[in-house]
């Protein structure tokens, strides 16, 4: 594997309700790694599972990015996971108090002619090319999977019938045996990726999202906090999080 040096931007912000934030990121431009975790609402100490969750990760993958003998990437991606779930579980049996606590994750490794991804969760990983805006990743929820059977046409409708958007399936610290969602996309220089929590998905929507990387392009800095700010002034319900990224 080759590292692709990235031009990455992240933000993070614990919104107009949140006491704290449980969101955590990890960005390492020169390795080509970018990594976001959302802590689950509601559980215990939800911000240590996702910071822990994040640092495992990005040590477990440095040494992985820069071996030239390692091909896919996949097993190792798959390994550094399932360390950070470790992590999570050895945490919870040694601190009281942190009973239950969880996180969702997102990680890219961006080598090669690719950007080779994971995640569990709800927690997304876009890319906006010519093409348009396009969710490479599909949310571990409940609501999600009502949508794949059929019974809504998209979570928003979902969401407007009442349907609950924050239980959901997967995630790390739910589960001793992870089931982890493994992909890859061809890494274009004129896409751009966004890794994101749900607190930015659910205020801001597809259509604004495109609009806002799109008319700030030229600079992923001001992308990133016009996306921050629509958010807040949406509503800003929960912690929100993202990270911005395109080829050097």
């Amino acid at each position: 594997m080759k590292p692709v040096p990235m031009e990455i931007v992240s933000r993070t912000h614990k919104g107009r309700v949140r006491s704290i934030n449980e969101d955590s990121i990890a960005v390492l431009p020169d390795f080509g790694l970018a990594i976001l975790a959302d802590g689950m609402g509601g559980y215990a100490a939800g911000e240590v599972a996702s910071l822990l969750a994040v640092q495992t990760i990005a040590k477990e993958l440095i040494p992985v990015v820069m071996n030239p003998d390692i091909d896919s990437g996949y097993l190792e991606l798959e390994q550094a996971v399932n360390h950070a779930n470790n992590s999570i579980f050895s945490a919870v049996e040694q601190k009281v108090g942190s009973e239950g606590m969880a996180t969702t994750i997102v990680v890219v490794i961006f080598c090669d002619d690719r950007a080779l991804f994971a995640h569990l969760g709800d927690s997304r990983l876009y890319r906006l090319s010519s093409k348009g805006l396009e969710q490479l990743t599909s949310d571990h929820s409940i609501i999600q999977e009502l949508v794949d059977q059929g019974m809504f046409f998209s979570i928003r409708e979902a969401m407007e019938a009442g349907v609950p958007n924050n239980v959901l399936t997967r995630g790390l610290g739910v589960e001793q045996h992870i089931r982890l969602d493994i992909g890859e996309a061809i890494l274009r220089e004129e896409d751009i990726y966004l890794l994101c929590s749900d607190g930015l998905t659910n205020m801001v929507s597809d259509a604004q999202i495109t609009e806002l990387i799109r008319s700030n392009s030229h600079c992923l800095e001001q992308a990133g906090d016009q996306l921050i700010r629509t958010a807040l002034e949406n509503g800003g319900i929960d912690n929100i999080s993202l990270v911005l990224a395109r080829a050097r």
